[in-house]
């Protein structure tokens, strides 16, 4: 979901043919000054523009994995919901679910770009601790949207992304439009919260570097309360930059606690006093992994052992929609970028022979999982209406036949 949008704006840099990329999929694939003049002038007809479905890229700037895949890797910090989960005080609650979503922002450090999903794309994790399992789905092509659910004991959490995206010259901006619905079973309360913005300095002149800024607002609709969070912009000479403060609200607006820290490395809760004051002590709501990473593409672990995880057992219990089947994405793992160039190819061709075929039909997409629904509350909801889990379980016991 986040880092999805993140890993899309460094992969802009990608739009110059002659840029080098590392195998090593580190940071060395530097643009020379006569490339990015080059990479100028090519984009120099987007700026102000809506770039997300513009511009096609070259495989090799491409990690592989779909954006469905990046949707799933915040719940490698599933953790922080059930602690949410499991919080007698729904400020608590509210103080786990921000510092979930703090973390999230401490994960990006790639630079490839996901491949966008096909339309109808599904992605799925089951938890190898059994403590959640993951559904997504492409429910839109244009506009790029998808949505997904994840379901525990403690929570159910669903997810929307609506990518926007926006070239200003030396620097591109992304706008995540969609919101995200947290029900906490215990209490049986429903919170939501929306999505910041993500710039990605210096495309043309200057080291890359993102900034994630804006408020965050998480909200109990249940009872009122809420968190606000504020990521502060960066200024001159990274003054501020991965700054975050915020404050969590009972439903008469009186604060109750406050946050502060910063996203790449901590987040720390404080109870306020009854003179308004912070206390003196705090508690750690989350510090950052220091595991180091080694995968070629930049891949923590978690994402290998469960986002790119594959063998031929798994292959039989996967519908031929997961991304993980995508033909593109595992000849791009397994370092074959003729073939997955190909196959690339061979995937946005038969979309839009599909979508022709649509048009010529006078048919409308079905979505097979997901069910947009009008909502009294919210405007509208996506609802799992499908049977993915119902026919996984059928393929389940076939392959252990």
């Amino acid at each position: 979901m986040f880092s999805g949008a993140l890993n899309y704006m460094k992969g802009l840099v990608g739009t110059n043919e002659n840029l080098q990329v590392e195998e090593s999929g580190d940071n060395k694939g530097d643009i020379e000054p006569e490339q990015r003049k080059g990479l100028l002038k090519q984009l120099s007809s987007y700026v102000g523009k809506d770039i997300t479905s513009l511009i096609s890229l070259p495989v090799w700037i491409f990690e592989p994995v779909s954006f469905l895949q990046v949707m799933s890797e915040p719940l490698q910090y599933s953790a922080l919901l059930s602690k949410a989960s499991k919080q007698d005080s729904e400020f608590l609650c509210l103080a786990y679910l921000a510092a979930f979503n703090c973390a999230l922002y401490s994960t990006a450090v790639r630079t490839r770009k996901p491949f966008n999903p096909i339309l109808g794309e599904t992605f799925e994790i089951v938890d190898k601790k059994g403590e959640f399992r993951f559904l997504a789905e492409q429910v839109s092509h244009h506009p790029p949207i998808g949505v997904s659910e994840t379901i525990s004991e403690d929570y159910t959490l669903q997810l929307e992304t609506l990518l926007k995206s926006k070239f200003y010259g030396n620097s591109s901006e992304v706008e995540i439009e969609g919101t995200n619905h947290f029900i906490n079973k215990k209490t049986d309360h429903h919170y939501t919260w929306n999505h910041l913005v993500t710039c990605c300095h210096n495309i043309i002149i200057g080291s890359l570097w993102l900034d994630h800024y804006g408020d965050l607002v998480i909200e109990n609709h249940t009872t009122g309360s809420k968190a606000v969070l504020k990521f502060g912009k960066s200024g001159w000479l990274g003054a501020g930059r991965y700054g975050v403060t915020g404050e969590i609200m009972d439903c008469e607006g009186d604060v109750r606690y406050r946050i502060s820290g910063k996203w790449n490395e901590s987040i720390q809760l404080f109870q306020v006093m009854d003179n308004g004051s912070s206390s003196t002590t705090s508690t750690c709501l989350w510090e950052a992994s220091k595991e180091p990473i080694n995968n070629k593409f930049l891949f923590p672990r978690w994402v290998e052992e469960n986002v790119i995880d594959l063998d031929d057992e798994y292959k039989k219990i996967l519908p031929i929609t997961d991304s993980r089947l995508r033909p593109d994405r595992i000849a791009l793992e397994e370092g074959n970028l003729d073939l997955a160039a190909k196959e690339k190819h061979n995937l946005e061709e038969k979309q839009r022979e599909d979508k022709r075929q649509r048009v010529a039909e006078n048919k409308e997409w079905e979505t097979a999982q997901f069910k947009k629904v009008d909502d009294a509350k919210f405007g509208y909801r996506w609802n799992y209406t499908g049977k993915y889990w119902e026919e996984r379980e059928e393929r389940v016991n076939s392959v252990s036949k």
